[in-house]
């Protein structure tokens, strides 16, 4: 099943978000619920139409050790090793995946 495309303000903060949970491959209902967020502000900030609070950034990290490093600029550096590795291929993947969709080669 291809995925709705993020084009909303926060793009970026949503693709990372996004590609955290498919590496846990978890449906976005249960991984915000593990994490104690609601669900309708995860789906938001997924979106990249609202960019995730401190809060909900933080509750991520406590839950599933995503870096808030990682959420707001894309640094891996403070990720796993294995969770930062598989990350960059997800996120690698889905950049190709979108310059197929556009056209671009």
């Amino acid at each position: 099943m291809k995925q709705k495309e993020i084009t909303g303000r926060y793009a970026d903060i949503a693709l990372r978000l996004r590609a955290a949970r498919s590496y846990f491959d978890m449906p976005q209902k249960d991984f915000a619920e593990a994490a104690n967020v609601q669900q309708k502000s995860y789906n938001q900030w997924e979106s990249g139409d609202f960019r995730i609070s401190i809060q909900g950034a933080i509750k991520l990290r406590e839950r599933y050790g995503i870096s808030l490093d990682f959420i707001y600029v894309g640094n891996m550096d403070a990720l796993p090793t294995k969770m930062s590795n598989a990350l960059a291929s997800i996120l690698r993947d889905s950049a190709s995946s979108a310059s197929k969709d556009s056209g671009e080669d």
